[in-house]
């Protein structure tokens, strides 16, 4: 059997091509190859986006909050951390952290500490403080910080 069998007239061609009724070949499940390259170059040259741009010039709170050390450090807290909430949660039967042995609760004020410092310090660094609400991390960061710093110190 002959292929035009198998297919209508309309498989491979769209009409929605030029007035002078010459058929363009169809889109297709895939994009373009060029409009893809094109895309991918724009995406390659697109400036790599950078918390610091927002910050002070100089000044010890940007130095803190773009230190790779620091970084590095809070990284680690960060990991100690979560090994910490499975080591709470499997031995700490309290309700609330004022009736928790007192291990329990020195490494909870702790971490909240560091946490409160670390948003604390990024916070001091923006140039403008509502710039803050232009870096999702800075935001999804002070969510989390409040909620711990309500969890610990005030319920």
């Amino acid at each position: 059997e002959s292929e035009s069998a198998w297919r209508s007239e309309g498989d491979d061609l769209n009409d929605s091509g030029p007035a002078d009724g010459q058929k363009q070949p169809a889109q297709g499940m895939f994009m373009d190859s060029a409009a893809m390259k094109e895309m991918i170059r724009k995406n390659l040259l697109k400036e790599e986006y950078n918390v610091a741009k927002f910050y002070h010039e100089t000044g010890v709170w940007r130095d803190i909050a773009t230190s790779p050390h620091f970084e590095k450090i809070t990284l680690i807290v960060i990991a100690v951390n979560a090994i910490w909430i499975g080591v709470d949660t499997d031995n700490n039967s309290a309700e609330v952290l004022l009736q928790a042995h007192w291990t329990f609760q020195t490494a909870e004020h702790l971490f909240c500490f560091f946490f409160s410092f670390e948003w604390f310090s990024r916070f001091m660094s923006f140039k403008l403080k509502r710039m803050g609400l232009k870096d999702g991390w800075f935001v999804f960061d002070s969510v989390l910080v409040f909620m711990m710093v309500m969890e610990t110190w005030f319920l």
